[in-house]
This record gives C-alpha cells, structure tokens and sequence, in this order.
C-alpha cells in the first residue's frame, strides 16, 4: 500500500493567484473547437450531506480572489441554484440531460463557461443516483459528458476508516468518472480529521482537500429537501459570508483551483448564433413575470428565451396592491404561495385586476405555485384562503409530498400552448393537489405518463388563455414552451389593437 503526503487545507490565499494565472493563459481570445475550460463538480454520497452549503460557501470565497466563476446546477433544482448564484453574482443554469438533450447540455455548459476564469457544477443527490440501476442521468454520468474532475464531499458523522472504503469504492464504481479530491464534512475535531485523512489518501491516492467541522450556526435553515428559498431567507448575504469564510478556513483553495486548471481540453462544436444569443430580436411585446417571495421558481434560460423572442420581460408582484399593468402576456413559475397565503388572499386589489385581465383573453402560463394562485381557493389545514379564481378549482396542501421527481404528459385536448399529441417532459415538486378533478376532466389538457401532476392521471387545467400545471418545463429542452407564449402574446396584442380600431 503506498503513501501519500496529506493535503493540507490553508487558510490564506497565497496558492491561489499561481493557479488563476495558469488559467488565465489558457483562455485566449480566439477559442477553437478545443475548448479550455477551467472546471470542477462538487459531488456528495446522498442529498443533505452539505454539498450547496460548500458549494454556496467555495464560490463565494472564489469570488473574494477575483476569480469570475460560472455556475452550475445538475438537475431539476431552483432553491439551490437561487443560493449558488447569489454567492457567484451571476445566474446559476441548470444542467439536466433527463430534461434536455446531451449535446444541449454541453453546448450550454461551453457557451456560459467561455470566458470565465472556473466553472462549478454542483451535483444532486448521490453521485451515482438515476432514474434506475445503472443511475441514467447521474451526477457521475454528467461528470462524464462534461469531463469534469469530481470533489465528493464526504460526510464523516461518526465514521473513520470506513470513508477511505467508500471513497474507494466511488472511484471504482467507475473508472471512467475522474475523481480529484475529497472534502471531510461534520468532522468531529482534530483527531478525527487525521484518521479520516490518513485512512482516504493511504488506501486510494485521493488528496483530502478540505475538512468542515460540526456547524453549530444557526444561520442555515431548511425547509422540505433543502435550504429555506433565496427571498424567504432574512439574512441571505449574511449567511453566504458565512459560508465563504468556513470555506476558506477548511478548503485549500488553491488546491481546488488546480484541480479545475488541469481539466482536460474537450472537442464541442460551439453553439449557433441563434442558439444562445443576447436578447436582441425584439417583437416589441410585453411578457409580464409574477416575481416576489411567493413566486420565485425560474430557470433563467427560460426567462432568457422569453425575452430573446417577446422583447421585454415586465417585473410584477402579486403581493403589493397594485392593478396588472398592461401586457401582451404573463408567465407565472412555481414558489411557495402556502407561506404567504394570507397576504396574496388580502391582495384583492390585484386579484381582481387579473382575473378581470384573464377573462379578457391575456395568455397566462402558470406552473404549480401559479396554478395554486389561479385556482379558486388554497386549502391549508382547516383555513381557506380565496386566490384569483380564474379556474374553478380548489388545491389542497398535506404535509408530504404528492408529486416529487421527473414527469411526462402527453397533451390529449386542446388547449392554449401545446399541440394535442405532443409529449412534454419536465419535473414536478408539490405538497398541493386538487380535489374533486375528475369532475373537470374536460378542462385538463394532459395525460400523466410518468408522475402524479394534479391526481395521478391529470394535469394541465386551462380556462380562457390560461393555463396551469404542476410541470415544470426547461426552455432548452422544451423550446415550443417560449415559442407559444410568445406567439399567444402576439395575437392577444393583434386582437386589442383591432378591438380598438373598430
């Protein structure tokens, strides 16, 4: 058995401009189809092991050494993407081959990673979880297709050598995955840090280049499989400053910026003009987004497509008591309505200003927590609380979740976005469903294929140019999404405009 000389973590960014400075040469001004990009992925063995939490903490830190990240998510998330791109200042994207196709998935990574000086994936769940066995559409999988050296994060409560068995077993899980480092998590002290480390580096090579102590803070809190949201949390800045200070105290930076420097150089075909460009062809329409606390769930591709086609992205909040302003169109995303069920019930004042707009023709796009806003009540133990009412339906909060993963619908009735026999994939996550649905079956535009949606066989509820679903759609794997709203908003434009002239 060999030995190797233990990482030692440093508390001091002396190691880091060296590093940055490689990078920096490696990234020249014209780029062939050889991309250099500096990169790493932080994987963990299970969700809750403490992956966005370093994440969150690692980009911070990066940033205070002048290092311009790009960012990154693996899979269906919004809460720790909120995280990940607050600490980095800029927009987190989401990466998702379940959801998008594999080239999509790596020409999105190329196209946001260019130019920037490191790019940092966050892996979900376990490295190796998927949607069955072999784990399609794991963490380890993506590692692969982006040839992204994996940190796994190791959380050590109550565990010694067994972590250098299961590191090892990681590694020879699959030899194609490349497997740089490794961060100790919930390290008990001193001594429990040097048999951890001695134990992993001695039986498999891999350099242990960080150890986090039990956190006694009481700045992280959770709700449902994560972080408490961006816009919910009250000292949000407060508690990425934390994190990056943690960061540079266990995690040796410069280390970890080496690993990301010696990424190899991989062959993708850069993506079209018109795949990922700036906004820029305007229609001149007016896409109204619904953003505040209560509604907070965007990918920013999606926004990005809207925008790129529709020409203005309009701000709007269904919490303050203010009418609609005028727009050709609004998209709704998903939150948490229920944590602010009161106040959206007292906003009478914009209610009715929608509603009244919707009875009108205005196309609405609304996902999970906007179908939840566009129902007519939220039930939420033995309290009602009246929402807009523009569909004649009721949705219902337990206390477990009634639709949590990957879901598919065939689109079986017409409706005003998806042509009837289309297949959409998305994700869904909601501890609401709707009761009594069978009895508006004419009213639902989709079959489940896979998922539960809003009863296990339904989803996709419209009246009017509304329409509402527990899905979730990404604009990259779903690009019909922004071309229907857009093309609703443009003939609900045509159609005021010859109201007015007649």
């Amino acid at each position: 058995m060999s030995r190797h000389k233990p990482a030692r973590a440093s508390t001091s960014p002396d190691r880091v401009p060296e590093a940055v400075a490689v990078i920096k040469s490696g990234l020249g001004p014209h780029m062939s189809t050889h991309h250099t990009i500096p990169r790493i992925m932080i994987a963990a063995l299970k969700g809750g092991a403490g992956k966005t939490f370093i994440t969150t903490g690692l980009l911070a830190a990066f940033c205070r050494r002048g290092l311009a990240p790009a960012v990154f998510k693996k899979g269906p998330d919004y809460i720790d993407a909120g995280w990940l791109g607050l600490a980095a200042g800029t927009d987190c994207y989401n990466l998702d081959t379940y959801l998008m196709p594999s080239e999509t998935v790596v020409r999105s990574f190329v196209s946001r990673s260019l130019g920037k000086e490191i790019a940092v994936v966050e892996g979900n769940r376990g490295l190796f979880d998927g949607v069955d066995t072999q784990g399609t559409y794991s963490t380890a999988e993506l590692a692969k297709l982006l040839q992204v050296p994996v940190v796994l994060i190791v959380d050590a409560t109550k565990m010694t050598r067994t972590a250098a068995a299961v590191v090892l077993g990681c590694r020879e899980m699959d030899p194609a995955m490349t497997l740089k480092g490794v961060i100790l998590n919930r390290v008990a002290g001193a001594r429990h840090e040097r048999v951890l480390r001695q134990a992993i580096e001695e039986a498999t090579g891999i350099p242990v280049v960080g150890s986090v102590g039990k956190l006694a803070s009481t700045n992280f809190p959770q709700r449902h499989l994560g972080l408490l949201p961006l816009h919910e949390h009250p000292l949000a800045r407060d508690f990425v400053d934390e994190a990056a200070s943690l960061a540079e105290q266990s995690v040796d930076l410069g280390r970890l910026v080496r690993i990301a420097g010696d990424a190899p150089a991989f062959l993708c075909d850069l993506p079209a003009a018109s795949e990922f460009p700036e906004p820029g062809t305007r229609a001149g329409l007016r896409i109204g987004v619904i953003r505040d606390s209560a509604f907070q769930f965007y990918y920013p591709e999606n926004l990005e497509a809207l925008e790129r086609s529709a020409g203005s992205l309009i701000s709007v909040t269904a919490l303050e008591p203010a009418e609609l302003p005028d727009l050709d169109a609004l998209y709704i995303g998903g939150g948490f309505p229920e944590t602010h069920a009161e106040q959206l019930a007292q906003n009478v004042v914009f209610k009715r200003s929608l509603l009244r707009a919707i009875t009108r023709g205005l196309p609405v796009y609304a996902e999970c927590g906007g179908l939840m806003y566009l129902a007519r009540n939220l039930c939420i133990d033995d309290r009602v609380y009246p929402m807009v009412g523009a569909f004649p339906i009721d949705t219902t909060l337990q206390k477990s979740p009634k639709g949590l993963g990957y879901i598919r619908v065939q689109v079986e009735k017409p409706n005003p976005f998806y042509p009837v026999a289309a297949v959409l994939t998305g994700h869904e996550f909601h501890y609401s469903f709707v009761p009594g649905l069978a009895e508006m079956d004419a009213s639902c535009a989709f079959k489940v294929l896979r998922g539960h949606g809003m009863d296990g066989v339904r989803d996709g509820f419209w009246q009017y140019n509304a329409l509402g679903t527990y899905m979730h759609v990404h604009a990259l794997g779903e690009p019909s999404w922004a071309e229907a709203i857009v093309r609703r908003a443009r003939e609900y434009r045509k159609a005021n405009a010859n109201r007015g002239n007649s």
